[in-house]
């Protein structure tokens, strides 16, 4: 959770909300992100939206493979959508794996819609993955994760998403950290919007 504003020559104020849940057994592994956003510049709204992902990852067994499927909701009020629905399905490949990092791939199928937008119709796609995540110390830990999610009926179409974070427990008495990340997503099909968004926070995170 995090807001920031200014007042005098310039009135602003942004906020944003966030919530993380991640549940892991050794058979499955369970997460969820929601993100929420808004900024407001003299009183007027200049950005209002939010992204909510989950994905739930099947573990075989002594085995760097695993299924997965997840899916994205996306609402946007100044983008061409409303709202962008994402469901995929695939497979997932542990590269590397130690006591401090590990680096997965993934690759699989599915469709998006966005609603609201000039063209309405399921789109297939085709999604490749990494994620990545190293642990400095007991305080401090990395992470990044990169998607190529390309329309399966028009290859030039696609869509890049990628996320970097540092995060940095402050008190482990109260499992308070701070964490700095910043978001990249491109459409090359923006329908008259701007094909790029870039959204970069420092917002506190409280874990229980």
């Amino acid at each position: 959770m995090g807001i920031d504003g200014s007042e005098g020559n310039s009135q602003t104020f942004n906020s944003r909300f966030g919530f993380n849940a991640k549940r892991e057994t050794d058979a499955n592994r369970f997460t969820l992100d929601l993100d929420y956003r808004k900024q407001t510049d003299k009183g007027a709204e200049t950005a209002n939206r939010a992204s909510l992902d989950g994905r739930y990852e099947l573990l075989f067994p002594e085995s760097p493979w695993s299924s997965f499927l997840d899916g994205t909701v996306d609402y946007d009020e100044f983008n061409s959508f409303d709202v962008r629905l994402t469901l995929h399905a695939g497979l997932g490949y542990e590269l590397a794996k130690s006591e401090f990092s590990k680096l997965a791939a993934r690759v699989g199928c599915g469709t998006s819609r966005e609603i609201g937008s000039p063209d309405e119709s399921y789109v297939p796609e085709a999604v490749f993955g990494l994620d990545f995540e190293h642990r400095l110390g007991e305080r401090h830990k990395v992470t990044a994760m990169a998607e190529y999610m390309p329309d399966m009926s028009r290859m030039d179409d696609f869509r890049l998403r990628s996320r970097a974070s540092w995060e940095m427990l402050i008190d482990p008495r109260l499992n308070l950290s701070l964490k700095l990340s910043v978001l990249e997503r491109f459409d090359s099909t923006p329908n008259g919007a701007e094909p790029n968004d870039l959204d970069y926070s420092a917002v506190l995170l409280w874990k229980f």
